[in-house]
């Protein structure tokens, strides 16, 4: 991928490399493309030793438990012989370990154990986040993007902001992804996002990119075409 880029602005071209070429690369033409391929459940990892060994790049979903992570993910992706991929609970705090998904040949979708109020033990909240934290610190460069999830209703709390500047810090990329925005009126979503971008500006001190901030309902599909191309925009990105 590399060796192409390197071609690619050697002929004084400054444009993106042709989709021609990331078709040639197993890279999807577009969003939709992407992930109309049917999505394949390849483990949950209780633990960095039992991350699954694989070649692709990752995008991840973190966010505060019951933020809707996994509703999220079932929405965006074509599950594979089964209704959904990922389970989904309204207790928060299910999901309790990094669940990764295959996108053919093209991408790695992980779903993080939520941080903030979970209805477990302290001990085992504890855990998630310290997995957490290994996780996002160590993937380097096959971890292109982190979708930072964030109930609208709810906006970006302190611990949101935290959890951001941690990002940030460990210079992991990411975007900010308000959910469930069909449960909030149009005034109080227009509040939420101007929020996130007044935060986001706050920490790279300049005005966030359109697709930085994307709103989103798993309930009636608001935003995840949007989603799905500006996950799309950083894998074409990162594979050449």
């Amino acid at each position: 991928g590399a060796v192409l880029r390197v071609l690619w602005q050697q002929q004084g071209c400054k444009a993106a490399v042709p989709r021609v070429v990331l078709e040639t690369m197993g890279i999807p033409k577009s969003g939709k493309a992407l992930f109309d391929i049917a999505a394949k459940f390849i483990a949950s990892a209780p633990s960095m030793d039992a991350l699954p060994k694989h070649k692709l790049l990752e995008v991840a979903f973190s966010g505060r438990s019951n933020a809707g992570k996994s509703s999220l993910v079932n929405a965006l992706v074509r599950a594979d012989g089964a209704k959904k991929v990922a389970f989904v609970s309204k207790t928060p705090g299910r999901t309790q370990t990094l669940n990764f998904y295959q996108l053919g040949n093209a991408l790695m979708l992980v779903d993080l154990p939520g941080y903030g109020f979970a209805k477990a033990p302290k001990k085992a909240v504890s855990q998630w986040h310290h997995l957490n934290e290994q996780y996002l610190m160590s993937r380097g460069d096959k971890l292109i993007s982190t979708m930072v999830l964030i109930d609208s209703r709810r906006g970006v709390l302190e611990i949101d902001f935290d959890w951001m500047c941690m990002l940030r810090a460990g210079r992991v990329p990411f975007k900010i992804v308000l959910t469930k925005c069909d449960k909030v009126k149009k005034a109080e979503l227009d509040e939420a996002v101007a929020s996130a971008r007044n935060q986001l500006q706050q920490l790279h001190g300049k005005a966030s990119a359109e697709d930085d901030v994307i709103v989103t309902s798993a309930k009636d599909g608001e935003g995840l075409r949007q989603l799905k191309d500006a996950i799309f925009a950083v894998l074409a990105k990162e594979s050449v």
